[in-house]
Order: C-alpha cells, then structure tokens, then sequence
C-alpha cells in the first residue's frame, strides 16, 4: 500500500481541482481544438502520474518519487507550450510547414510519458499494441511483402502526432472532452449522492419476491448502474460486492455468482438509453446523433438481457436455487423517501430525446443531480461529500482519457501508413467472399483486441481496421458499427483475459477461468444477435415500426429458445433432442431476415415446441413430478429449503 506525502496529496487535490475548472470552462467558453484538447491531454497524463504513483521503497524512493514530480512538470510545460505557440500551430500548414526542433522534443518527451501512463492503467497490453504501430509508422520499410511502406521520418511522424487534430489530439481525444467528461461528471455526481445505492434498492424491490430474485435483482441492478457507469468493471466493483454476496447467500456458489454479476455488469454497456462511452464515441465518428445510436440498441440490449433473465429463471426452477430471504428483503431502505434522486437521470433522458446535444443534456442532468439530494433532509449529503466528488471526477477523466489517446496514435499510424485499406482487401482475400466467414475472423480480431482494453479502446480501434471491411461487405455502417462494439463489449468476459470476470471472481473468491467460461456461456447469445442485426438491420431500429415490432418479438422468442437450450429446461426437464431442436430455432430466427418465409416457418415452429413442452408432453407422458417439486422448490424461502435438506439428509442416515 502507497503512503502518500501530505505535499503528495495537495498536489493531487490543487491539479484535480485545476483539470476540472478547465473541463468545465470548455463548456461555456470553448477554446480552439489545438488548445484546449492538447491542454486536456497532458494535464490527463499529469493527474495519471500522480495518482498512480509507484510504491518506491529503499534507495530508489527518492529518485523515484523525483522522477514523477518531473514527469508531472514536463507534462505542465508541454501544456504550456501549445497555449503559447496557438498561433503558429493553428496556422501553419500540416505536412508542409516546416516542423521545430521544439516539436520534435514535445513529441517524443511527450509519447514516452505517455507510454509510463499507459502502463500504469491498463497495463503492458495497450502499451504493447501502441509501440507496435509507432514502430511499424517509423519502420514499415523494413516491413517484407504487401504490409511494407516507405515509413515516417521524425519531422513526418512530429507532424502526424502532435502538430494538427490527428494522432494524439485526434478524434478519441476530442470525443473524450467534448462528451465523455460530461456523462463521468453525471456518473460520478449519481453514484456519489445515493442514486447507485437506489438503483441497487429498485432492483431488489422489483426482482426480490421472484423465483430467482437475487440474480435477477444484479441483473437489474448492474443493467441500471451500467447505464452510467460505461465501465464493466467498475459496474462489477460498484455493484457485484452487494450482489454477489446476496446470490451466494441464496444458493449459488461462487463462480456462478460473479459469472451472473459479470455478465450483467458487462450488458450495461449496450443499454440504452445512456449506454457506454463507446456509444458516444461512435455517434461522434459516425457524425450522427446520440439518439440514433441509442435507438438503434434497444432491441438487441432487451434481446441480451432477456436472455440471460431467461437462463437464471430456468435455472431458479430447475435447481430451486436464487431466491431472496424475507428478512433480507426487509432490510432494504423505502424508495418513495428516496424517488427525487431520479431527477438527474429523468432529466437527463428527456433532454436528449428533446434533441438536445448529449453534452448539454449531461452537463444540466449533473447539476439536477447534484441539488435533488438537497430536496430531502434524509438524502443530504456534506460539503466533504462535494469535495470528493470535485477530486474524484477529475481522476476518473484522466484515468480514462489516458487510454483514449493513446488510441490516436493506432488510429494515425493505421490510416497515415494505408494499414487498414490494406487489411480491408487482405480480409476480403482471406474470407474468399464469403460473408459470414469474413464475419467470424472480425469477431476474432474484435475479441483478441478486447483483451486487456477498456471497451471504448477496443471499439475505436476496431471501428479504424473492421467497420471499413465490413461495409466494403455490403453491410449498413450503422450495423457494422455496433458489430464491431457489442464483440469489444463482450471480450470484457471472454478468457483467456475477461476483466470483468476476474473483478467478479474477486469478489467472490471463486475460480477466475471457470468464472469467465460460465459469464461466456450465459452470455453466448449475444454472440448471435449482431450476426442477426447484420442480416437484418430493421433490428437497429431501421424500418416501418410494424416489421421493428415483429422483428423484436421473434428476437425474444429466439432469446428464449437459447435459455430453454442452455439450462435443458422449459417447464420440465427437456432431452437432449429438445434442446438440439430449442439451439436450432434460435439460430434461425436470428440470422433469417424477419418477416422471410422461412422466419415464419421457424417462428411457427418455436410456439408449437412451446405447446409441446407445457402442454401436450405433460398429457402424453405424464406429469413431471421432478420439475414439478423443483418448481415450488424455487419460490421457498433459502433458509426454509436448507433445513428441509438437513432434514433429509438426516433421515437418509
């Protein structure tokens, strides 16, 4: 553990404090691009050296703790030095002009900072990635075959990086200040003042009294708080050490808990209506707005959650496992005295469905956010509580823009060097045309690069090397867009290295891989759905509300086939003839376009498995006396059930 020096933290708190006057002032006195996200950069990386300070111990404490003091000033001065040199940079002209030994000095001080922060916050993954195309930029001569190029010299790769709005300053640096800042700030203010607390509240309140309450309740839950959260696992950190307890205290053990919080946890992300930051990001590159992005989500975000409500119910029934104590039920605090800390995201909802930008909407639902609390003696909350919130969401930006642009670096070499036209044709020539194999090697790609990486990283750089391919393929850039984010969103939970699994099993104590294979398999449908949005975009949204509505209700329907096929279990115990034929339905009403002739047919054939299972199996074979039991099982009280298995077991003896 880090102890810090008290000069440690006021410099913490003086630089938090200053970061977030500047963010706040682009609000309502904007500077000009090569000002104020240069500015915004390295006062990230300043704030990023400070509070992830190295834990130097015996003859190295001393350099060591000099060495980030001077990191943080080059970052100040850096800052500086674009205030005072605005002028030339903005108007010179780029790749022409001619490039300063000053320059020069910025970029490479500036990149080898950069790659220290890196390493601190998400580790050797990201930073191995960003060398390899910083290397590959500055040497792609040395590269054999139809990879190669003539490369970048300094002054070229000066003028790339850090001298206009591309590379490091590009577009992930601009949609963090410009966006992402506003929904941490919302995000943060919520969290702080009680509104995750609440949200934890409403969904024990509405899943609570249901057959497998405690894992629908985490599924509401994280499903709420992912909404503002945008981070997987900071869902699982804020949500899963109240949730996971509650569902190992109801039957489950430890690595299906976490599988459920992580899973959960994860979906938060794809959940309209605010969604994750890589939604935001998306609309700002698609150059559409945030509506369309979150209109587009609602039908496959209900398809993923439906499923996995599906699966846990099922599994209540099948096993009796899941559900909530009536004295823990009783220990949840009265909504109603708390309702008003719902001003924030109403407001915030009803802003942008208004039409109104996503920044304004977050920027006015943060100040709702912050004065609701003030509207009730009992949710009141101590200048202390503001002050921390005013240190917290500065670190939160920086921790997170850190990543962001570093991505720019990718996004530059990528598209300077002509890499991604290039892998656009190599893909089309590996997938011999054939779409759907096209399809599986992106999902790998998306998956591979999803380990390690916060979601929004992953989705940028998928969306420079695989949106390009995939409407080269014919596919709607919308679609292909949230192809790319819903497989970078679910490499949060696919081994070897699932972030949010392992934060789950964490929690739990409970075995890390097994975990991430059980989040996966519950999670698996989701691997199915962007194939179907892909074949159909009327899915995202995108069609007469007639055909969305039907398209949405054989979505569902394909949803619960998957369960039925995942648990075996469908009102009774299923053979493994009925699964098969439950995991074939599903697949076809998901990758058939709806509406099609064979859609109707397999949507026919789903309801009439339906009938077969509940009515017309029971009347040829006879009752399920198993299922049955198990079924009422399910709706007893855990602390009930235990005592009656001691009992038996007693007897069996």
């Amino acid at each position: 553990m880090i102890t810090y020096s008290k000069f440690h933290r006021l410099l913490v708190i003086a630089l938090s404090l200053f970061y977030l006057a500047f963010l706040l002032k682009q609000f309502f006195w904007p500077d000009a691009p090569m000002l104020a996200v240069p500015v915004h950069v390295f006062l990230a990386l300043a704030l990023t050296i400070l509070v992830t300070a190295v834990n130097w111990s015996g003859r190295v404490k001393l350099p060591g703790r000099a060495l980030e003091i001077a990191m943080v000033a080059v970052c100040l001065l850096i800052a500086v030095h674009f205030v005072l040199d605005l002028n030339r940079l903005e108007t010179r002209l780029p790749y022409i002009d001619e490039v300063f030994g000053v320059d020069k000095l910025v970029f490479v001080v500036g990149v080898l900072i950069l790659f220290e922060a890196v390493r601190r916050t998400v580790g050797w993954s990201l930073l191995a990635m960003i060398a390899v195309f910083l290397a590959y930029a500055a040497f792609g001569y040395l590269v054999p075959g139809p990879l190669g190029f003539s490369g970048f010299n300094l002054s070229e790769l000066t003028d790339i990086m850090t001298m206009n709005t591309d590379g490091l300053f590009g577009v992930t640096s601009s949609t963090a200040i410009n966006f992402v800042f506003y929904f941490i700030m919302f995000g943060a203010i919520f969290a702080a003042t009680g509104g995750g607390q609440l949200f934890i509240d409403i969904a024990m309140m509405a899943a609570g009294r249901l057959t497998g309450g405690a894992a629908k309740a985490a599924l509401i839950g994280s499903a709420l708080f992912g909404t503002i959260s945008g981070s997987a696992v900071s869902n699982v950190a804020a949500v899963g050490v109240l949730t996971i307890p509650l569902m190992r205290r109801a039957g489950y053990t430890g690595e299906e808990a976490a599988a459920t919080e992580a899973i959960g946890s994860t979906g938060g992300q794809l959940m309209p209506p605010v969604m994750g930051i890589a939604a935001f990001v998306m609309a700002d590159l698609m150059g559409i707005p945030y509506t369309r992005i979150a209109l587009a989500g609602i039908i496959p975000a209900l398809a993923f959650y439906g499923a996995l409500f599906l699966i846990v119910d099922l599994r209540a029934r099948k096993t009796g496992a899941g559900s909530v104590s009536i004295d823990t039920r009783k220990l949840i605090a009265p909504i109603m005295p708390r309702i008003h800390l719902l001003i924030g995201p109403v407001l915030l909802l009803v802003m942008l469905f208004a039409g109104y930008s996503a920044p304004f909407a977050a920027f006015y639902a943060s100040v709702a956010a912050l004065l609701a609390p003030l509207l009730r003696a009992a949710t009141r909350y101590s200048f202390s509580s503001l002050f921390e919130i005013a240190v917290d969401v500065p670190r939160q930006m920086a921790l997170l823009s850190v990543p962001l642009c570093a991505i720019g670096i990718i996004m530059a070499s990528a598209t300077q060097s002509n890499l991604a036209l290039k892998f656009v044709s190599g893909l089309a020539v590996l997938g011999g045309g054939n779409l759907y194999l096209s399809l599986i090697l992106i999902v790998i790609g998306c998956l591979i690069m999803g380990m390690g990486l916060p979601t929004v990283a992953a989705y940028i750089i998928g969306s420079v090397m695989f949106v390009p391919a995939l409407v080269n393929m014919g596919i709607d850039r919308l679609a292909a867009n949230f192809f790319v984010m819903f497989f970078c969103v679910l490499s949060m939970v696919t081994p070897p290295v699932a972030l949010a699994s392992f934060a789950a099993a964490g929690v739990a104590q409970a075995n890390t891989m097994k975990t991430a294979m059980l989040a996966t398999g519950m999670g698996a449908v989701s691997f199915l759905i962007p194939f179907g949005f892909v074949q159909d975009p009327v899915i995202l949204w995108n069609g007469p509300i007639v055909n969305i509505l039907l398209a949405f209700f054989g979505t569902m329907c394909a949803t619960a086939a998957w369960a039925a096929a995942i648990q075996g279990f469908m009102h009774q115990n299923l053979s493994l003839i009925e699964r098969l034929v439950f995991l074939g339905l599903c697949i076809g009403i998901v990758l058939y376009k709806s509406l099609s002739p064979i859609w109707w047919v397999l949507l026919a054939a789903f309801w009439v498995m339906m009938i077969w299972c509940f009515i017309a199996r029971q009347k040829i074979f006879g009752d399920n006396s198993m299922a049955k039991r198990r079924a009422a099982t399910a709706h007893m009280d855990v602390d009930e059930l235990m005592a009656q298995r001691q009992t038996l077991a007693l007897h069996a003896e």
